[in-house]
């Protein structure tokens, strides 16, 4: 078993700056969590707590069941693999493999089998015996990996290892740690500000921001369901379209109607929802993903159409992104059908897909 909880964890430095507040995480073994959200939102110092190289101001870790916020890193059974490899340049794979199994004074023999089992799962036996400099980024990086695994903690904890990757690198990275983790059976927790990396390797991902814990669920849950505006902005390439906008009653039903000329009826199904909300002001978003070209709607969706003015065309070869105006001052993304022929000025009734708007009180920000 490695379960891991936070329970009311705070992080309060000295200045009097918190960079984690009343943080809550129930992750069940062999979980892959992934913390994700903006630079300098608690993600990391969370990490750091959870490893005992940051001290807990108030509130319990638990390992196992273990309350562990006065056990030294070296007794918690964590592993963890930094943003930067820090491999002695002077030993070889194996020897930075094995290293700290040989300060536990390790028989050589077992660390050896260690090592080797370890490079097989990653990929790199042929390369135990070379340096690090004669390694490429990707070979380092597993290395790193491989020091960790060699150790069979209860726990991985990963910050950012896949940053220093080239591109290309870094999605056969994604694949690579997402089959590790099916492999070794344990559980990960993984520091990102990547949200590609977040909503494809982990099974739970927490988005935080400004020390506090936003939300936490399943990728695709988060995605499709956010709390508020925070959580909905930030995962998503290109971010979700917002409007700010007014609920009104017109002819005995529910109008969405935005600053810049947007008119939206609500489906009769939403209306329990929203009644209450009628007369305030309210944030109206939806994704590009559902915005289509009126060539290319696909059937099962609940369309509207709206007029809009396209400004910026971006053909991508798989979509095509366009950027468009709406009555000459809103402005939105939409991802559209890679068939779609459009040019920069032309209008279009475009089709806004009813079933997947979202609204959030003005006020809170939350959603609705």
């Amino acid at each position: 078993m490695s379960s891991v909880v936070f329970e009311q964890v705070t992080k309060e430095y000295e200045n009097g700056y918190v960079a984690v507040k009343d943080l809550n995480i129930q992750l069940e073994d062999k979980s892959f969590l992934v913390l994700v959200g903006p630079s300098g939102c608690g993600k990391t110092t969370s990490l750091r707590m959870l490893a005992g190289l940051e001290e807990v101001s108030s509130g319990s870790i638990y390992i196992d069941g273990q309350r562990v916020n006065n056990v030294t890193p070296k007794d918690r059974d964590i592993a963890m693999v930094f943003q930067s490899y820090a491999l002695y340049p002077h030993m070889s794979v194996a020897e930075n493999m094995g290293f700290s199994l040989d300060l536990k004074g390790v028989p050589k023999k077992e660390i050896r089998r260690r090592v080797e089992e370890a490079g097989q799962q990653l990929g790199i036996e042929q390369l135990l015996d070379r340096k690090p400099k004669q390694l490429s980024g990707g070979q380092r990086q597993r290395v790193a990996l491989g020091r960790a695994i060699v150790r069979s903690p209860a726990v991985f904890l990963m910050d950012e290892p896949l940053s220093n990757l080239d591109a290309k690198l870094r999605v056969q990275a994604r694949a690579e740690l997402s089959e590790l983790h099916k492999k070794v059976g344990s559980t990960f927790v993984y520091v990102t500000h990547d949200q590609a990396e977040a909503m494809t390797m982990g099974t739970q991902i927490a988005v935080m921001n400004s020390g506090i814990l936003q939300q936490i669920d399943t990728p695709q849950n988060v995605y499709e369901h956010p709390n508020n505006i925070f959580v909905a902005g930030f995962l998503g390439s290109p971010a979700m379209n917002f409007f700010e906008a007014q609920l009104i009653q017109q002819s005995g039903e529910l109008i969405v109607k935005t600053d810049g000329g947007l008119t939206v009826p609500i489906p009769p199904y939403r209306l329990p929802r929203y009644r209450e909300f009628v007369g305030r002001p309210v944030i109206f978003g939806i994704r590009p993903e559902g915005i289509y070209h009126p060539q290319y709607v696909p059937p099962g969706i609940d369309p509207v159409a709206v007029n809009a003015t396209a400004k910026i065309v971006e053909r991508m070869g798989y979509e095509v992104i366009v950027y468009f105006t709406l009555a000459g001052s809103s402005e939105f993304i939409a991802r559209l059908d890679p068939r779609a022929k459009i040019t920069s000025g032309e209008t279009l009734a475009l089709q806004f897909d009813l079933t997947r708007f979202h609204l959030f009180d003005k006020e809170s920000e939350q959603v609705i």
